[in-house]
């Protein structure tokens, strides 16, 4: 279930990353790089919230460790692209101190994930 999870909040991250993108898209190109950024960090949030999902269904992790997995890879996308977000549309301006927190916590999970799939054994 944790998987599914994350394949569903990536969807709908992609979704509201094509919508907002559409609302401020001309606004992203008069302002700077600042929001177009965060309309391709969020872009990449999702697809990794997707693919780690599948991951997360596929690898035999144990519950507390799937859980613990699918709720930093949705806060990671969260705290990277979605302080973005919020700090280019101009919200709140010091969001985008959190930014690298989030890039922390994506890297970390990224890195076990990959770790998880090269310990992975040839099943015959």
């Amino acid at each position: 279930m944790n998987g599914k999870k994350n394949m569903v909040f990536g969807f709908v991250y992609l979704l509201a990353a094509t919508v907002l993108s559409l609302y401020f898209g001309d606004r992203a190109s008069a302002s700077g790089t600042l929001l177009s950024s965060a309309f391709l960090q969020a872009n990449l949030d999702a697809a990794l919230n997707l693919g780690g999902g599948y991951l997360i269904i596929r690898l035999p992790f144990v519950d507390w460790l799937s859980r613990t997995i699918s709720v930093l890879l949705m806060a990671g996308a969260l705290l990277h692209s979605g302080m973005l977000y919020v700090s280019g549309i101009g919200l709140l301006p010091v969001a985008a101190v959190l930014m690298p927190l989030g890039v922390a916590i994506m890297a970390a999970v990224a890195l076990f994930m990959g770790i998880g799939v090269l310990s992975l054994r040839a099943v015959r």
